[in-house]
């Protein structure tokens, strides 16, 4: 009941794949950080952020020297493109769970989109891991809309977070410090390295021809047949492909839609494709 593969059988691909994630307020974990604040848990996010995602390594060195090569979710993807020059005294981070993006975010897909208010603010990012506000109509510089001037926020596609940093005002009523503290969705690409593994399962006519289903035998016969099933024009049915290690270990199987007769006049293949 088992067969070897052989090394043109067995194929391997790596590919990234992407799919489509919308997010509402309520399948994110948001917290708002205040510098001092009296508040402990606001004051306590405010040095987390702080340190975990806008303290450079020369900052730190100052403070003593063996920490001045640390390295931060923010500086880590820094690539001379990402602003960091934004981080106030008050803001919000926002986790994305794991789960829901995969490896991590595509760059440029993320949209954020606030309605608290009459008015929609959307943010997005650049690629660079920085967010602007396209549609801003207050407090906005001539240079790029991504600049260092007109960033809002950042995005930390490796490990599904977003953090909105700018106090300044949307559009003269909005501030962006209240983004994220209402009705707000998020929509990005999550993106995940997998390993297809290919198998080509071939049956010639003369193999594989008998079958281990117990139904097929009388209950008290002794190992015979049941009676409708003694003639030579009963064929086999294959129900399902295993898959086994060296030692006949069953290391996963493929259902077929329905069960197809065994053929002992031609060869069949039958093709397994699985991905990690």
């Amino acid at each position: 009941m088992y067969k070897q593969f052989n090394e043109e059988q067995q194929n391997l691909y790596e590919f990234t794949a992407h799919k489509n994630y919308v997010k509402s307020q309520a399948d994110l974990t948001r917290h708002f950080f205040v510098s001092a604040s009296s508040n402990t848990s606001a004051s306590r996010y405010y040095h987390f952020a702080r340190i975990n995602f806008y303290l450079s390594g020369s900052e730190l060195g100052n403070e003593e020297k063996r920490l001045n090569k640390i390295q931060t979710p923010g500086n880590r993807q820094n690539n001379d493109l990402m602003h960091f020059n934004k981080f106030y005294t008050q803001g919000s981070i926002v986790y994305i769970p794991q789960n829901e993006f995969g490896d991590t975010i595509k760059k440029g897909s993320f949209v954020l989109r606030d309605n608290s208010t009459d008015t929609e603010i959307k943010i997005v990012d650049d690629l660079n891991g920085n967010l602007y506000a396209p549609s801003a109509t207050f407090s906005q510089s001539v240079s790029a809309l991504s600049s260092s001037d007109n960033y809002v926020g950042n995005v930390f596609y490796d490990i599904g977070a977003f953090s909105i940093t700018e106090t300044a005002s949307y559009d003269g009523t909005n501030d962006y410090k209240d983004v994220t503290s209402g009705n707000y969705v998020v929509s990005y690409k999550g993106t995940r390295d997998l390993t297809t593994y290919d198998w080509t399962c071939v049956l010639e006519p003369n193999e594989l021809n008998l079958t281990e289903n117990i139904t097929i035998f009388k209950p008290l016969g002794a190992g015979d047949l049941k009676d409708n099933l003694t003639s030579s024009l009963f064929p086999t049915y294959i129900t399902e492909v295993g898959l086994y290690d060296d030692n006949k270990n069953l290391m996963g199987y493929a259902k077929l839609s329905k069960p197809i007769p065994k053929s002992t006049s031609i060869p069949m293949r039958f093709f397994v494709r699985m991905d990690y």
